[in-house]
């Protein structure tokens, strides 16, 4: 390793010798990755979306920047999670950025292609919605981006895949990639999320991917409607996500992992937190959402 830094990260320091060896132990990600299977309940979310829709013309709001806009600001909050083993070593990202597939048409046959999304401290729902939708935008025109250009061009070249990927893994392995080509690239990025509700199918457990640095996999499930017994003693329909989300042991460890998705819980419970940025810092950790956030009653 040539450098010690990455263009996209920084190696952290003063890992305790439990932490540093982990990398040596479980090599990839997937042979170091651990599954979580959540249960949401979105009503307040579906709410908030109607409302704003109605009340707003100019962005577009819907269930996946909601659940976007969760993800950054627990990132924000939880940093750890924003980590990638490169090389044996653990590294902090310096910046924060989501993908996903975006489809060209709701056809099987339909060309697939990614999109990335990068985002800045303090985003708000409506930030977050604006940037997604000129983003799925950009993906669903007919004009290739610069990495289908490229991908185009390598498959057009006999073993062109297999001397162009070698040849980035050779300058991965020092550091050396280029800051243009991970900066495009949709597996370099924090959080990576796939939207199955958009096809009505349910969440399966997704692998991490071995190229890029992705250390968080997201797939959002179905919309299912259960009957939710109400402290008033009555019952009432309402809808739930199921979220399957993938973790690189690596990066941090049980605890942490268990107190981020508690509070991806929370502001999915609250989404209403989200129109705002997050208020004073202490510690990382926004004042408005640091004791456990109320559920937000749905009217009937």
């Amino acid at each position: 390793m040539l450098f010690l830094d990455r263009c996209d990260g920084k190696r952290i320091k003063g890992l305790n010798p439990f932490q540093k060896i982990i990398p040596y132990v479980m090599t990839t990600r997937n042979g170091a990755a651990v599954y979580f299977s959540e249960d949401i309940d979105i009503e307040p979310a579906m709410h908030l979306v109607k409302r704003l829709n109605e009340e707003e013309k100019t962005t577009k709001y819907t269930l996946f920047s909601v659940v976007l806009t969760a993800i950054v600001r627990v990132l924000e909050e939880k940093p750890h999670l924003n980590r990638f083993v490169m090389g044996k070593h653990v590294y902090q990202r310096n910046y924060m950025s989501t993908s996903f597939i975006v489809k060209k048409a709701l056809t099987e046959d339909a060309r697939e292609t990614d999109a990335k999304v990068y985002y800045e401290a303090g985003e708000t729902l409506s930030s977050v919605a604006d940037k997604v939708q000129k983003a799925i935008a950009a993906a669903q025109s007919e004009e290739l981006s610069p990495d289908e250009k490229e991908m185009y061009f390598l498959s057009a070249i006999p073993g062109g895949y297999r001397a162009a990927t070698a040849l980035f893994r050779l300058l991965e392995r020092f550091n050396l990639a280029p800051a243009s080509m991970i900066r495009s690239d949709p597996l370099y990025t924090s959080v990576y999320v796939a939207n199955l509700a958009s096809l009505n199918l349910p969440a399966p457990y997704h692998h991490l991917y071995e190229w890029g640095n992705a250390s968080v996999f997201v797939v959002m499930g179905k919309i299912e409607r259960r009957a939710v017994n109400r402290k008033d003693g009555t019952v009432q329909q309402r809808r739930f996500m199921n979220f399957k989300i993938t973790l690189d042991e690596r990066i941090s460890e049980g605890l942490y992992f268990a107190r981020a998705i508690d509070l991806f819980r929370r502001y999915m419970a609250n989404p209403t937190v989200l129109c705002t940025p997050a208020l004073a810092q202490k510690e990382g950790v926004p004042e408005a959402v640091q004791e456990p956030l109320p559920i937000v009653a749905a009217s009937s």
